[in-house]
């Protein structure tokens, strides 16, 4: 939605081809017929043994949100549960919000482990640095302030002490089940 907004493409009655990939090989591909508070998409999957599959047609309502300085925000209005969303996903049928298709954010998936680990690469990696946690911690940046500089440090050190105090914490109990087996 945001990136059609941005290319003017919401404007009522045009259309334009849109295609998508997944895991670099085409996925799909649309036409999207504009309106003035809504878009028709006609779309076909092409992956997963689509060859067969016949083109869906959906129509989906758009709402617009005002700005604090000015201008509007579009917003599709999932089917499924009325919710706003910038984008909505398809699993091979209609297109709805991730709430309605039960999609979650990758993060939400990883252990709490991986979870500190993955906050304290991406604060190194912000600040120029490596991902690598045993490696020293990145300079600050030129034009950053230092009070920012001291937050993002703190957070990745927090970050990194949850990360090898679980680790710690996992070898402990792998070392006590070796040694109860060996008993």
């Amino acid at each position: 939605m945001r990136r059609w907004h941005r290319e003017g493409r919401l404007r009522p009655d045009q259309y334009f081809l849109c295609s998508w990939r997944c895991r670099g090989e085409p996925a799909g591909e649309m036409i999207v017929l504009t309106g003035c508070d809504d878009v028709i998409v006609i779309y076909k999957s092409l992956g997963l043994g689509a060859s067969k599959a016949e083109p869906i047609l959906q129509q989906v309502p758009i709402t617009w949100t005002g700005l604090h300085f000015g201008g509007q925000r579009p917003w599709f209005i999932c089917r499924g549960c009325g919710r706003r969303a910038a984008v909505l996903y398809t699993t091979g049928g209609l297109f709805e919000c991730r709430n309605c298709h039960g999609l979650v954010y990758a993060s939400q998936q990883e252990s709490p482990r991986h979870r500190s680990l993955s906050q304290a690469q991406k604060v190194r990696l912000r600040l120029g640095g490596s991902p690598d946690i045993f490696d020293e911690f990145p300079e600050k940046p030129r034009r950053m302030h230092w009070r920012s500089y001291d937050r993002l440090r703190a957070r990745a050190e927090r970050s990194e002490a949850a990360c090898v105090g679980s680790i710690e914490r996992w070898l402990s109990r792998t070392e006590e089940r070796r040694r109860a087996k060996v008993r």
